[in-house]
Parts: structure tokens; C-alpha cells; sequence
């Protein structure tokens, strides 16, 4: 049943990355930039996981090199701003790492652990693609098994040749992630897309994550995930926040990590409540503030902080964030210059396939409102790329319905912030006045029209 190892290993190897050789010194992480074809500004370096900016790097002096205190080894992402591109790189202390930039890609040279985490990355994402109709079948949860453990095991065959060329920190990091992106998608399949109840045999895979492994800072919902079945076997429901923060502190002898696991789980609950089906209706404003309370003194509260702030924002009865956006002109548009109209913001992006699958519904509604004055259409697109939304608003919306505007990497600006724009396509009404009236509609439908008519009508 599944796939062989053998036919799994030969699809890998056709995406697997020239395997170079990392460099190593004494203190801090450094990095300079080989070349920058695509003449872009800034280099941005994130952590992949807290989303928290490590580093801006100037692109313009390319001679100039950079470095920044780290800790311990993360995982980060390097970015430019005004591409869609990314790549992963291991961040540690004493390392130096040279970039180069151009219109297609961003890669770190002569990093062998930078070269298979990206790896590690892709091939994981290329087996939803080769085998969608086996994975996303009626019912075949041994099948899916069956391929995601033979990825780990291909994966790790691939780590093991390459282990001289790693030192440990970059080793131990690399098989926490070559498990835990294949359990991470196990982990959705079983409880999101297939709603297991949490003693069913499929989640037996548990066993295997460590609770103590301090790389599980690098992909911490696995664990996360592991300790809601754990704890649903043995309480049947979850009463409240503080039963499953004093769950995971008993469960996590580390500290850090414990606190770690804390603050990701409280934040990823305001900001992925679709992850987190049976604890949502604990999160009320009211919880959230006794959670923050409780967690003050955690060392990674920002991460609890940046979720509540935006989860208040973007509450209904708050008065919408006044953002500017930009036309297909590139005049300048403010949600204020709305004011005595109801508006529809729709958040979305050319990449966004569920965004794609529904703006024909949206262009529609919209074209039904196109003759009332008093409710404008913001159709909002994130895209870093200006041209690829022009190209694709001019070839989609001829007509025009709506108000095509952009904010260039939105997801990841105090547009982003404010609205708690996690996910696309999101959906935002705002009253005559530029009070939320909700910040999670209904997808394009006659429930979204309903409400629209309601508003339009008080």
C-alpha cells in the first residue's frame, strides 16, 4: 500500500538542490550579498515561525557586509521586498553567509543545511501536488500514512549522507524538520480535513514527536496538535485556557520551550482559529486578557501581544483601521475617504488559488451593488508583484466592478496587523460610520448580501 521508497526517493531527487559546503566563525550571524541582478532595495530576514524581522539589509552598497546578535540556530526566511520569492536559511551564531539575489531567486552559496531545508520544504509541498487524488480520496488515511512515512525515511537516507558536511546544531534541526513537516500535514489531514476523534488509531504517529526537543521551536504546532489528543483522551473537552497552558507546562520540562509552546499556542489560536476547532469559543476578549495576564512574564509574550493587539483591532465595534491603499493609477486611497458608505473589503491575492476560486462571486455581487451609491467595493490585493495584479485585475474585471486597489505585502503591514490578516481571502464589512462590523464574513453568497442590506438599512 502506498508508495515505494524507491519511487518516492527518485521524484526527491529530481528536486533536490547542489548540496555546497557551510563556513563557520566564532560570533554573531553575518551575511553579505554576492549580486542583486534585480536591483532590489532591502533584503529582509524573518524567522519563519514568529514572523519576528531579524534583520533589513541595504541592497544598494553591496561591497558592505552585515551582522546581528542570534541566540541559538533558527530557522529564517529571506525575502526582498516587492517579490514573491523567499528561501530558508539556518540562522546561528558564528556563521557567515553570502547571498545572491535576482528576478527569479534568493539563495545562500555554499551552504549545504541551507540547500536541504529547502529541500526538506519543497519536496513535502511537491507531494500534495503528485499525489492529491490519493490524499484527498474518500477514505484513504493508510495510504496517506504510508506516503508521508516514506518521504521521512527517503529524507532522512539524504541527511545521512550529508552529515559531514553539518554540524550538529544544523543536523538536529534538520531531522526535527524532516519529521515534523510530514507530520504536520498528517496532523491537518487527521484532525481538520478528516475530523478524527482523537483516540483513533491514525494519530499514533504522536509517539514519535519528543516533548523535549528544543528544535520543536521551529515547527511548535506539532506538538501543540500532539498535546490536544493527549489531553482529549483523558479529559474529553476543554474547559478553559488555563486547563491546556497548565497541561503544557506538565507535559514540557524545558522552560524555555515550554514558554515557547505557551505563547505559539495562544497566538495561533487568535490567528488560525479554523487550526483550533475546540478551543475558539474559549478565546473571548475577556479570556485573552486574563491569558495575557497569566503570561506576562513569558519571554516570548511579544508573540502574545502582536495576536491579542490585532485580535482587538479587528473586533466587531472597533473602528476600522484607516489604511492607505493604491489604485491601478497608483492614486492613493484611504478607507476614511469612504466615510457614510458601507463597505466590503475583500483581502486577496493573485497566488491565492481559494481567493481565485471565489473572486468570480465576489465581481458578481459587486456588480450588483455597482448603481448604489452608499456601498463600495474594496477588492484589496497583497501581492508584492504591482504588474502580476495589474495584469491579472485587467484580464479578470474588464468591467471594472468594485475598487481594485493594493497594498503591497499586506499580509505583512499594519493593514495586515490591524485587520489580522492571516489567511485569504478574508472578508470585512465596516459600517457608514468605519465601525467593524465584522472582520470574518461569510464568503461571496446571499448570506454576505443579506448582511450587506442589512447595514446599508439602520
Amino acid at each position: 500500500m502506498g508508495l515505494t521508497k524507491l519511487r518516492v526517493l527518485g521524484i526527491l531527487v529530481l528536486g533536490l538542490m547542489t548540496i555546497l559546503i557551510s563556513c563557520d566563525k566564532k560570533s554573531k550571524f553575518q551575511i553579505s550579498i554576492e549580486a542583486n541582478r534585480a536591483n532590489y532595495d532591502t533584503l529582509f530576514i524573518k524567522e519563519l515561525i514568529t514572523g519576528r524581522t531579524l534583520a533589513k539589509v541595504p541592497l544598494r552598497q553591496l561591497d558592505k557586509g552585515y551582522a546581528f546578535n542570534i541566540n541559538e540556530a533558527t530557522l529564517g526566511q529571506l525575502s526582498v521586498g516587492g517579490a514573491g520569492t523567499t528561501y530558508l536559511t539556518i540562522v546561528r551564531p558564528g556563521v557567515h553567509k553570502t547571498v545572491t539575489i535576482d528576478s527569479a531567486s534568493i539563495k545562500t552559496r555554499q551552504s549545504t543545511a541551507d540547500s536541504l531545508v529547502n529541500y526538506l520544504w519543497k519536496s513535502t509541498n511537491q507531494m500534495f501536488s503528485l499525489h492529491d487524488r490519493v490524499i484527498f480520496a474518500q477514505n484513504n488515511p493508510e495510504q496517506v500514512r504510508s506516503i508521508f512515512d516514506s518521504l521521512i525515511q527517503v529524507r532522512k537516507a539524504q541527511l545521512k549522507r550529508c552529515e559531514s558536511k553539518l554540524t550538529a546544531d544544523e543536523l538536529g534541526l534538520l531531522n526535527y524538520q524532516n519529521e515534523a513537516r510530514a507530520y504536520s500535514f498528517l496532523m491537518f489531514y487527521g484532525r481538520i480535513i478528516k475530523q478524527y476523534l482523537p483516540d483513533n488509531d491514525f494519530f499514533s504517529f504522536i509517539d514519535s514527536i519528543d516533548n523535549e526537543n528544543v528544535y520543536s521551536k521551529s515547527l511548535p504546532d506539532n506538538l501543540l496538535y500532539k498535546y490536544e489528543i493527549q489531553f482529549l483522551r483523558e479529559q474529553d473537552s476543554i474547559e478553559n485556557i488555563d486547563a491546556f497552558l497548565n497541561y503544557i507546562e506538565a507535559k514540557t520540562k524545558n522552560k524555555d520551550l515550554q514558554d515557547f509552546l505557551k505563547a505559539s499556542y495562544l497566538k495561533s489560536v487568535i490567528e488560525q482559529p479554523s487550526y483550533w476547532r475546540r478551543h475558539v469559543n474559549l478565546f473571548t476578549t475577556n479570556s485573552i486578557k486574563v491569558a495575557l495576564k497569566r503570561e506576562s512574564i513569558n519571554s516570548y509574550s511579544y508573540l502574545i501581544n502582536k495576536a491579542s493587539n490585532s485580535f482587538y483591532a479587528s473586533q466587531k465595534g472597533v473602528k476600522g483601521y484607516d489604511f492607505t491603499a493604491y489604485g491601478l493609477d497608483g492614486a492613493e486611497l484611504m478607507l476614511s475617504d469612504f466615510k457614510g458608505k458601507v463597505v466590503v473589503i475583500d483581502t486577496w491575492a493573485t497566488w491565492c488559488g481559494p481567493c481565485i476560486d471565489q473572486r468570480p462571486n465576489m465581481l458578481e455581487l459587486a456588480k450588483k451593488y455597482k448603481d448604489n451609491q452608499m456601498v463600495a467595493f474594496l477588492l484589496v490585493s497583497i501581492d508584492n508583484s504591482v504588474d502580476r495584479w495589474k495584469k491579472y485585475v485587467n484580464r479578470t474585471n474588464e468591467d471594472q466592478y468594485g475598487i481594485e486597489v493594493n497594498i503591497p505585502d499586506g499580509m505583512n503591514s499594519e493593514f495586515g496587523d490591524n485587520y489580522l490578516i492571516k489567511a485569504i481571502p478574508k472578508y470585512i464589512l465596516i459600517d457608514k460610520n468605519g465601525i467593524i462590523v465584522d472582520s470574518n464574513l461569510p464568503e461571496p453568497s446571499i448570506g454576505m448580501e443579506q448582511l450587506i442590506e442589512q447595514v446599508s438599512n439602520q
